[in-house]
């Protein structure tokens, strides 16, 4: 077949025209590709920008100020009820962080009978209180907490109210695969009191949550486009976080589930139940702020400019002594509900917190500043490599039928370095003014208060060199 001339023509006129467009993307790619790795330094600049944080607040002391700071006539029975209720009291966790200061608050005031729940010992000086006993406990087994849950037996009463402050706190993982360590102890550990306290006569259960349930979990990929708002503030009355906005952490969305249940289960047979939301951060001997700080030969700092409320553990186990209060005054307001409660002060940056632990410690503190960029990329990394290391060992476990460790003894702390963890960078403030009004809840430790007691506790030896930073038992998850 024979093409006449004008079509001859228009087939040349298109395939130009393709050549043509061919040619300009290729420019454009060319262009494109020339222009990434530019883009890409732009990208990460504003990101780490965005990681740094604001560093326009002023700082809240002085060193004169510090010098002048004393917390011993702070009286630890001024803001709870201070007469004896001659109660049968559990402390679930009782010789953990926030436990042990609720029993000591309990002994302070008179209580007799006290039973403590936990995998480990209290304290020699309060194991060899004659009002405390221990039972060592397993909160996954609803059978083990039956039965540590038996008459005391000095009284041969049931136990009247229950603090349950146990957790496992690992804070550092995301992903479906970890879900179950933090699940098995956060949520089925709660199920399990729940189910053993409603079998009890009008019991009382206080359950120790975390302000991180109602913290809106930071965007930094968004570049600092979801900080019109910082700092956030965070009150009992806002709605509930989307999954969108909850944080990602295993730890925190095991404890809201634990929250929910603790909320359902008020009034259930008769029990009375509430939670308290403690936060930013608890500090006092034996934390993950000021006490790793302390102890730790170098501390890598990469988050000074965030700022938040913090809360002193002596204030946050008042706000359980309160609330135990209200529930049994059967205060209807403060059944099954969930109250923030924070400290006296207001925001403080996280450098702030270590100059001050600097300023009144004897021993040396330093501190290496890391930049936040690099320490972000780290964390994805790092989940990255442990999620393949579990998959590729799960693969060759499985003809013996175990699991491998979620956590290999080899990673050390870098462990803790993952995504969720650098969810704390954000410039908070609590809202605990429901607290005040329904529990009558009234802070008397500040901030400069709290961490010279700290420091003052830990290197006097009285609490040890434990902090919250120490791998433990979780090695063998």
């Amino acid at each position: 077949m024979e093409l006449d001339a004008s079509t001859v023509t228009f087939i040349v006129l298109g395939l130009e025209s393709i050549f043509t467009v061919t040619s300009m993307c290729i420019s454009w790619s060319s262009a494109a590709l020339a222009l990434l790795p530019l883009l890409t330094l732009i990208y990460l600049s504003k990101l780490s920008n965005r990681l740094q944080g604001p560093c326009n607040q002023a700082t809240p002391f002085t060193k004169e100020s510090l010098e002048q700071t004393t917390y011993n006539d702070i009286d630890l029975l001024k803001s709870v009820p201070s007469s004896p209720t001659s109660l049968s009291y559990t402390v679930i966790g009782g010789s953990g962080f926030l436990g042990t200061c609720i029993v000591r608050l309990l002994l302070l005031r008179g209580e007799t009978n006290i039973r403590i729940l936990d995998l480990d010992p209290p304290s020699i000086k309060i194991a060899s209180n004659p009002a405390v006993s221990f039972v060592k406990t397993d909160i996954t087994s609803l059978e083990s907490i039956r039965e540590a849950l038996r008459p005391f037996d000095s009284t041969s009463a049931r136990p009247s109210v229950i603090y349950h402050t146990a957790a496992i706190i690992r804070f550092w993982e995301r992903l479906s695969y970890c879900w179950d360590a933090s699940y098995d102890i956060n949520v089925q550990g709660v199920k399990n009191v729940i189910t053993a306290a409603q079998e009890l006569p009008s019991a009382i259960l206080i359950y120790t949550s975390t302000c991180d349930t109602v913290i809106p979990r930071p965007k930094f990929l968004r570049l600092g486009w979801d900080l019109d708002n910082a700092p956030s503030m965070i009150s009992d009355s806002d709605q509930p976080l989307s999954p969108l906005n909850l944080s990602q952490s295993c730890y925190s969305r095991t404890k809201l589930i634990a929250e929910e249940l603790v909320v359902k289960a008020d009034n259930l047979t008769g029990l009375r139940a509430g939670v308290i939301r403690p936060g930013y951060a608890i500090i006092g001997p034996n934390d993950r702020l000021v006490t790793s700080t302390l102890i730790m030969s170098r501390v890598p700092v990469w988050d000074k400019h965030w700022s938040s409320t913090n809360i002193c553990v002596w204030d946050a186990a008042a706000a359980h002594l309160l609330l135990e209060d209200a529930l049994i005054r059967d205060v209807k307001e403060a059944r099954g509900q969930a109250f923030l409660v924070t400290g006296k002060d207001s925001a403080w940056r996280l450098q702030d917190t270590r100059d001050a632990v600097k300023h009144f410690a004897t021993r040396p503190v330093i501190l290496n500043d890391v930049p936040p960029l690099l320490m972000f990329i780290l964390a994805h990394l790092v989940e990255a490599l442990l999620f393949v290391r579990y998959h590729a060992l799960l693969f060759l476990f499985f003809p013996l039928g175990i699991k491998p460790r979620l956590v290999p003894k080899w990673m050390g702390q870098l462990v803790y370095l993952q995504p969720t963890t650098l969810e704390y960078l954000s410039d908070i403030v609590l809202d605990d003014s429901r607290a005040r009004k329904i529990l009558g809840y009234r802070p008397q430790w500040s901030n400069a208060q709290c961490i010279r007691y700290a420091v003052d506790e830990v290197e006097s030896g009285n609490t040890g060199t434990s902090h919250g930073l120490q791998l433990k038992s979780f090695n063998d998850s």
